[in-house]
């Protein structure tokens, strides 16, 4: 077992600590947020995404290790509790599982608390990425202006199979904004959240 997955377990137990000791009544305590449960709730969901782009950003020889590692950690806590054995489910759908659960917390978080803007744009991330998530060979030709098929995409709240991932994602980045900001300002914001490869430690919960 690699330090990383020994990491993420403690940083995982802690969340889940929080959460049951009803930290939401503890103000400032989860990252200096008063957003409390929220904030934790928020963690927990951002790190799971961390563990799956972290893999699919991975070495080619290394990936499908990194892949399982992830999983191991990820489908340890879900926000809906699935019952599917894992041994009857492909990785790839595996994969397609949580990332939908993921997504459906992250936007479970704006609906607890509407200024809680950062699972929008962790949110509007892992929409970015889920052509690569999806298939990790085609999906890196195109990135985030990939399409990902009605069957995969209705899994995933914001995501629209008739256009690509990034328009779904700036249209999730859109609810963020008043809607007469101008089309270049809309346009600036795609720019911020265009999809590319990032370093390992560029990426924060």
């Amino acid at each position: 077992m690699r330090q990383f997955e020994l990491h993420m377990k403690e940083a995982f137990l802690c969340y889940i600590t929080a959460l049951e000791e009803k930290s939401d009544t503890e103000h400032g305590e989860a990252g200096g947020s008063s957003h409390g449960s929220t904030e934790v709730f928020y963690r927990l969901h951002a790190s799971r995404l961390k563990c799956l782009l972290m893999a699919a950003d991975s070495n080619e020889n290394e990936k499908s290790l990194a892949e399982e590692e992830a999983l191991r950690l990820a489908e340890m806590h879900w926000f809906v509790p699935r019952n599917m054995p894992k041994s009857s489910t492909s990785v790839r759908d595996r994969v397609w599982n949580v990332l939908a659960d993921i997504v459906s917390a992250l936007a479970k978080c704006r609906l607890d608390q509407s200024f809680f803007h950062r699972s929008v744009y962790r949110h509007a991330q892992a929409l970015m990425w889920a052509p690569v998530l999806c298939d990790p060979v085609t999906g890196r030709k195109e990135g985030s202006k990939s399409t990902i098929p009605a069957t995969k995409s209705y899994h995933l709240r914001g995501l629209n199979h008739a256009t690509n991932a990034a328009a779904s994602a700036l249209a999730v980045m859109g609810t963020l904004f008043e809607k007469k900001r101008s089309a270049q300002e809309y346009c600036d914001l795609a720019k911020l959240i265009m999809w590319q490869r990032f370093s390992h430690t560029s990426f924060n919960v």
